[in-house]
């Protein structure tokens, strides 16, 4: 018994070594933290919008990352309330994924308001609710994925709105695991 906690006390500490080596790529222009103008997403993701920007993993090299979405936003009626229950937004964002030499995939998130600047959702391929807040410029978007994966995203909207700054990390038990730097802007 002792010597199993050893072998993965001794695991989880070369991991912790791996992860270190795990920090965020730089962003081509930094967005500052403001309390204006307010991050609204489904103003933000409602249209088109692309991305672009750099993953970086334990034990890989930095991976090209584009992403290319589609949202709108649909009224969505609750008949399994008891209750006359009000038909609440959802902003439902189509997204492709292409990520290095990997296949290009196909996610969708549906998220919806829930209490002023206080959101909730889905998304392909998490295994939990999307639990989301919005701070000034600054929306907090996480969840988990597959193998208990913990996803926390940073998105910081520009003073136009028209641009976010995307700091997304991945982490599993404490230990961040990748981290993508990505530029999201509106497109025509």
């Amino acid at each position: 018994m002792r010597h199993a906690r050893l072998s993965i006390a001794a695991a989880l500490a070369s991991a912790g070594l791996l992860a270190a080596c795990v920090s965020a790529p730089q962003l081509s222009a930094p967005v500052m933290r403001a309390e204006a103008p307010r991050f609204d997403p489904f103003t933000f993701f409602a249209g088109t919008s692309a991305g672009t920007g750099t993953m970086s993993k334990v034990g890989s090299g930095p991976i090209p990352v584009r992403v290319t979405s589609s949202g709108r936003i649909e009224v969505e009626v609750r008949p399994e309330s008891a209750w006359a229950a009000p038909p609440r937004r959802v902003l439902v964002l189509d997204q492709m994924v292409h990520e290095g030499d990997k296949p290009a995939r196909k996610r969708q998130w549906r998220i919806h308001e829930v209490a002023p600047g206080r959101y909730e959702g889905s998304l392909t391929g998490a295994i939990s609710p999307i639990a989301g807040r919005a701070e000034g410029n600054l929306l907090v978007l996480e969840f988990t994925i597959k193998d208990g994966f913990r996803v926390r995203q940073e998105l910081t909207l520009s003073a136009d709105g028209r641009r976010a700054a995307n700091v997304m990390t991945v982490s599993q038990l404490g230990i961040k695991v990748a981290v993508l730097a990505e530029d999201i802007r509106k497109t025509p």
